[in-house]
């Protein structure tokens, strides 16, 4: 087990900590394999922290705010590592980032980066809480996703979503977003009124729900769960089991549409996204 990183006395004394406070303990906790404890700590980042390359970097506690692009933008080998345990990550709005293509991640990871989050809460006042692409790989354990200004959460391209014990409320437009070859796996999980979709799977992204409850989806023109594979050459999957999906998602419980395959257990009201009328097909993420 790495050995936990103390701050030096100095710094324990600070509540708030700079970028450059933070790069520093980050830098050390890196070179020495030790975990930066943060507790009692608020750090504010104007530009994303960068992780890439062999880098493993364990942080337990405090609050992490930034405005930049994204509070922690991994980039690692598979021999990388974000692991981050009881912190609170709170990404905020920037007029220099005001478009919509702009607006960012409290969390981005890129490449073949691995991230482990346990008992986090994770937020975007106006991005994606947590934004996967590529062949990223991301696990969240005991996690608290809050309203953000976008999707909760999305995962694009070839990337990997574990999602456990945890509660993903009031998504913008959606809880969970993926597209692409992505694979998402949800176990033990609540998600609650989402805007629009709680879960939005197409092209050849495959979903699999177990023991979860999804309920208060607010929009009537779209499932709580849709999957779409439409394209030339598209397959996706979906597979739900002992999940609980209440009556009062507004749209019903799941749209499957294209060539999907279906592993479904239990009764669901199960309807075509083309009964939905032209809303089913506009709203991406």
């Amino acid at each position: 087990m790495p050995v936990r990183h103390r701050c030096s006395s100095a710094v324990q004394s600070t509540h708030i900590l700079t970028g450059r406070d933070f790069a520093g303990l980050a830098s050390e906790a890196i070179k020495t394999g030790s975990v930066l404890d943060l507790a009692q700590s608020r750090v504010e980042l104007h530009e994303p922290f960068k992780l890439g390359s062999d880098e493993v970097l364990r942080i337990t506690g405090g609050t992490i705010v930034g405005d930049g692009h994204s509070i922690f933008q991994v980039q690692t080998s598979r021999k990388g590592l974000l692991e981050l345990r009881e912190c609170e990550l709170q990404h905020l709005p920037c007029l220099e980032r005001s478009t919509q293509s702009s607006l960012g991640a409290a969390l981005f990871a890129r490449g073949k980066a691995r991230v482990a989050l346990h008992g986090c809460s994770i937020s975007s006042q106006a991005g994606f809480g947590v934004w996967l692409v590529q062949k990223a790989w991301v696990e969240l354990h005991g996690c608290t996703l809050p309203r953000s200004g976008r999707s909760s959460i999305v995962a694009f391209e070839n990337a990997r979503l574990d999602v456990c014990d945890s509660l993903l409320s009031d998504g913008t437009p959606h809880a969970i977003c993926a597209r692409g070859d992505a694979r998402v796996r949800v176990r033990a999980t609540r998600i609650e009124r989402a805007e629009v979709r709680a879960i939005y799977i197409y092209h050849s992204a495959q979903l699999d729900v177990h023991s979860s409850t999804i309920s208060g989806s607010r929009h009537a023109e779209v499932a709580a769960i849709q999957v779409d594979s439409l394209r030339p050459g598209d397959e996706g999957q979906v597979t739900l089991a002992a999940c609980n999906i209440f009556a009062d998602n507004a749209g019903g419980d799941l749209s499957v549409t294209g060539n999907v395959k279906r592993y479904v257990d239990g009764e669901v009201d199960e309807r075509v996204a083309t009964d939905f009328g032209a809303f089913s097909w506009r709203s991406r993420y």
